[in-house]
């Protein structure tokens, strides 16, 4: 599961939420519909979770 949450802790986007296969990929986050600032994302799978900031400029 690939989630985008705001400064807030409000979740914003779900980009994944499905069992993919081992491997590398990449996906884009439409940002459209939000304003500029800091956003967490968490990359989260069976045994892993990950958890990072990022900042979305306009």
């Amino acid at each position: 599961k690939l989630s985008i949450y705001n400064a807030l802790g409000e979740k914003v986007a779900e980009l994944v939420n499905s069992s993919l296969t081992a491997g590398k990929y990449q996906y884009q986050w439409n940002a459209q519909n939000v304003a500029t600032g800091m956003y967490i994302y968490e990359l989260r799978t069976d045994n892993f979770v990950s958890i990072k900031k990022m900042v979305l400029l306009k």
